[in-house]
């Protein structure tokens, strides 16, 4: 699998290469967790609902998040199936959202390991076709227990 090149460092006048899926190199990582933190930050205030928001801080939440980077070994399921590269993931990806089946929060069978981008191009999918992103999605975590257990 192809090895992605590393990028020049966000932070000006840094002539540091990141590595991906960083934007900043190893010397101003600390500058992209405090945009992560505040862009989280911002979503929890003004678009996350009071029960979700909750929910994500939840020690339920935080040992099943844990529990489905581990189980993938840190992949990104969609990249390493669809794009047959190795990206890591930093996120877990309700398929059915929190918002259509409440009851499916925690169901192991409805969490993806993904990363940021990956996470970002899903919703983007959803959009177009949801029915048919959410039945990608679920064919992924099956053709993982398929292949690799």
């Amino acid at each position: 699998m192809p090895i992605r090149s590393k990028k020049p460092c966000k932070k000006i006048g840094c002539s540091g290469l990141a590595t991906y899926p960083n934007k900043y190199c190893s010397m101003h990582l600390e500058i992209e967790k405090q945009e992560i933190a505040k862009r989280n930050s911002f979503y929890d205030r003004n678009i996350r609902d009071k029960e979700c928001d909750e929910f994500y801080h939840s020690d339920d939440w935080i040992k099943s998040r844990e529990y489905i980077l581990k189980k993938y070994k840190g992949l990104d399921l969609y990249v390493y199936f669809i794009l047959n590269e190795i990206v890591y993931a930093d996120t877990v990806h309700h398929i059915e959202e929190l918002k259509e089946n409440w009851n499916r929060r925690l169901d192991i069978n409805n969490l993806i390991p993904m990363s940021n981008p990956t996470h970002k191009k899903i919703h983007a999918m959803y959009k177009k076709d949801k029915a048919k992103t959410q039945n990608l999605l679920f064919k992924l975590i099956e053709r993982w227990r398929k292949e690799m257990m």
